[in-house]
């Protein structure tokens, strides 16, 4: 039953009516082609349950949609980090030549992928050495923000989205957040 908030406008429900149902689907992997250009998507865990890159192999180009974030924090609220540090160490190596294009940010190479994954390992270590000074919630914010503001804080969304993502570790490290389905945890 709809509130007043949650009312779709007619226009609204006509684009809805008119979405087409996808015509190819995968679980893991599907290679699609544009002519004689080869497209790889590939299913990997991390940022949602339900990430895809599209790897062209004759350009040598990954597109990562928002498993990589260039020079910007994330948004981790569907995110499991260790999937997303084990993928993203697997685009790094397995694509060390290739151009990224990343979700958010500019373009990147295997390096930028380190760099971004490393946010994600020290954002997971710092929060996991707070909880074990027995601290949690806002108490793991303010423990841990200094270091992470000191070796981050100049990235795009850092004073939007550093508090979030701590709480959001927090509560998975604490076994309290709600991972997407289709997503493993490893």
């Amino acid at each position: 039953m709809a509130t007043e908030h949650q009312t779709i406008t007619p226009e609204q429900k006509r684009v809805i009516e008119a979405l087409v149902a996808p015509s190819v689907v995968y679980d893991e992997a599907v290679d699609l082609y544009l002519g004689s250009r080869e497209l790889q998507i590939r299913s990997f865990p991390g940022h949602t349950g339900g990430d895809s890159v599209v790897l062209v192999p004759d350009a040598n180009v990954v597109f990562t949609g928002d498993l990589f974030w260039r020079n910007s924090l994330p948004n981790t609220v569907d995110a499991s980090t260790m999937p997303w540090i084990f993928t993203l160490n697997a685009l790094e190596k397995g694509e060390a030549d290739y151009t990224f294009v990343p979700g958010h940010g500019d373009l990147g190479r295997a390096a930028d992928v380190a760099v971004f994954r490393e946010y994600l390992a020290t954002l997971r270590k710092l929060a996991a050495d707070a909880r074990a000074q027995g601290k949690s919630d806002s108490a793991v914010v303010e423990a841990v923000m200094p270091a992470l503001d000191a070796q981050y804080g100049k990235w795009d969304n850092f004073k939007y989205m550093a508090k979030d993502n701590l709480l959001e570790m927090d509560a998975e490290l604490s076994g309290r957040k709600r991972i997407p389905q289709g997503q493993p945890e490893k």
